[in-house]
């Protein structure tokens, strides 16, 4: 038998694959598979029965072939062991749709998830009770992700439309980690309420880290750092490299706000708290509320505020101590640029190398209900003693591309485009080699067809910032309209150079076109994340416009792919 999966993701382009068996840390399922399995790719599990922990055990990968699995919602009892997680990855090219919710509470944790689309096909997500709060009854509101376990990774997700939030990540979830996820459409709406955010985040003890996420067009907030329980602490929380837009823009019943860190009673307070090269963008008629708030009720002890881009203002509410360095801070409405709120402790700060600006309308620094113009505020405070301030419009474009840590060939890139010129370039060349096939997709629209792909010849790539779609919500909730041309999100992914497969006369026979640039073919006995690979040196031959190369059919799974040649 002979298998080909398509348009592989991680530092790959494309991998086919010739299964007769399968090694002892793989395993695979697909949405026709069988509580039975036993896990082989012709004999594959049920995607409920792997999670449910009846298959697998510590260390194994199990693999998602293509399709579409409807699982409801399973509370997970699977775990892996310190240094060995359990892996649950999609298939290399193929597209695993699971329609449902997850989570871990009955286990001890060690797992990774990453690399598929989690979804809710539920459309019920209006709630008719009014004074219901934020538990109505008559729709069932869910977390597509909760974690209550420690040492989970959550890595190049697509999470949306669930009827509760994208991600609660739990004060008990500690050493938790969510990367590179792409999360949008997900909440719920009643007639005097809603909620649902895309990331909901609580610490009492341990670590988390939040990394390159893009979260845009939630009912609720985008990154929800928060905290309320009796003597609850919110520790340990690094948010890097993320990306939000647009809260509550799916539902017309309440604002909400980008980003939230903080505490209120009668929880004890926030600290250990970082923020650092995080961005932002606020759309004016929106909904959303524009400002950052860092610090809410309680009293706090250290946070971090560095190298952001935020064109916003910022709320700072009551910190023992704080730096704030590196980052752009523009009110875009008539709110302060700043507003630092320090009435139940002092602050010791590291506060400067800063750029503020306002467009027009609006303040410039409020501390303790004072105004102050920026002179003031340098000289009354101490602080921005190097930074800059300008009352005029943001001008040019800025752009950010941020290569992403588990998939060679994948980028984040984010474009703020103030001209609100019809296209932006974009280098790439952090990211990808010459030579390489690429794909370039609309955030906002993951999975239409690339906006742009084809092979990267050292050149930028000129990225359309007009004519870009908005995924529309599952369900009646409102559709935001597109944030082109000021503001853009694309993901760059490797390209897919089609290899396919045959066998013929007991062999293997391996073929990729000629036309798509010059490439070796490399094999490997296994997916799981230490396999080597290793180039084939068989000679491929012209046939009919493909190269073709010729292989022994061994027993267990071989697995191929393409590497850009030098």
């Amino acid at each position: 038998m002979v298998h080909a999966a398509l348009a592989v993701r991680l530092c790959v382009l494309c991998v086919l694959l010739i299964p007769l068996g399968i090694l002892g840390n793989d395993l695979y399922v697909s949405p026709d598979g069988t509580p039975l399995g036993p896990g082989t790719m012709a004999q594959p599990y049920d995607l409920a029965t792997a999670l449910s922990g009846q298959a697998g055990q510590a260390g194994d990968t199990v693999w998602l072939s293509g399709g579409n699995y409807v699982i409801g919602h399973i509370d997970t009892k699977i775990e892996g062991a310190p240094g060995q997680p359990i892996t649950f990855r999609q298939m290399p090219g193929e597209r695993a749709r699971v329609d449902g919710s997850l989570t871990f509470y009955s286990s001890a944790g060690n797992v990774v998830l990453r690399d598929f689309e989690l979804y809710r096909s539920d459309t019920n997500r209006l709630s008719a009770q009014i004074g219901a709060g934020f538990d109505p009854t008559d729709i069932k509101i869910i977390p597509g992700v909760a974690s209550y376990v420690p040492n989970m990774s959550f890595i190049n997700l697509v999470v949306h439309d669930q009827t509760r939030h994208g991600f609660y990540i739990s004060e008990y979830a500690t050493n938790n980690l969510v990367y590179g996820c792409l999360v949008y459409n997900n909440g719920w709406a009643s007639p005097d309420n809603a909620e649902g955010h895309n990331f909901y985040v609580q610490s009492n003890r341990g670590t988390r880290e939040i990394t390159d996420n893009m979260a845009f067009n939630a009912s609720g907030a985008n990154f929800q750092i928060y905290e309320n329980a009796t003597n609850m602490r919110l520790v340990g929380i690094t948010l890097d490299g993320n990306v939000a837009f647009n809260a509550g823009a799916i539902q017309a019943v309440r604002t909400y706000r980008d980003w939230i860190v903080g505490v209120d009673a009668p929880a004890v307070g926030a600290d250990g708290i970082i923020l650092k090269n995080n961005m932002g963008y606020y759309a004016a008629g929106s909904g959303a509320l524009e400002q950052v708030q860092i610090g809410r009720e309680g009293v706090n002890g250290s946070v971090a505020l560095l190298n952001n881009y935020l064109p916003q203002g910022l709320v700072m509410n009551n910190w023992t101590i704080a730096a704030v360095a590196g980052n752009l801070f523009a009110a875009q409405s008539s709110s302060y640029i700043v507003n630092l709120n320090q009435t139940q402790v002092p602050l010791a700060t590291a506060w400067n190398d800063n750029s503020y600006s306002r467009s027009g309308a609006g303040g410039d620094f409020l501390g303790n209900s004072t105004e102050y113009g920026f002179y003031d505020w340098q000289g009354d405070t101490g602080y921005d003693s190097h930074s800059t301030y300008s009352v005029a419009k943001l001008t040019g474009t800025k752009v950010f591309v941020r290569p992403n840590r588990y998939e060679a060939g994948r980028a984040n890139i984010i474009v703020y485009n103030w001209d609100k010129l019809s296209d932006v370039t974009v280098d790439v060349s952090s990211t990808l080699a010459p030579g390489a096939a690429y794909e370039v997709r609309n955030a906002q629209d993951f999975f239409a067809p690339p906006v742009l792909s084809g092979v990267f010849d050292g050149q930028p790539l000129d990225l359309p910032m007009t004519g870009l779609k908005v995924a529309v919500p599952n369900g009646p909730l409102l559709t935001p309209p597109p944030t082109g041309p000021t503001f853009n999100v694309f993901i760059l992914l490797p390209g897919s150079v089609r290899l396919q497969a045959a066998a013929v006369d007991g062999q293997a026979q391996i073929s990729w076109p000629t036309n798509s640039g010059k490439w070796v073919l490399q094999f490997t006995e296994s997916l799981s994340p230490n396999s080597a690979w290793t180039d084939d040196l068989s000679t491929p031959v012209v046939v009919g416009g493909q190269y073709v190369v010729t292989n022994s059919i061994s027993q267990g799974a071989r697995f191929y792919r393409l590497r850009a040649a030098p």
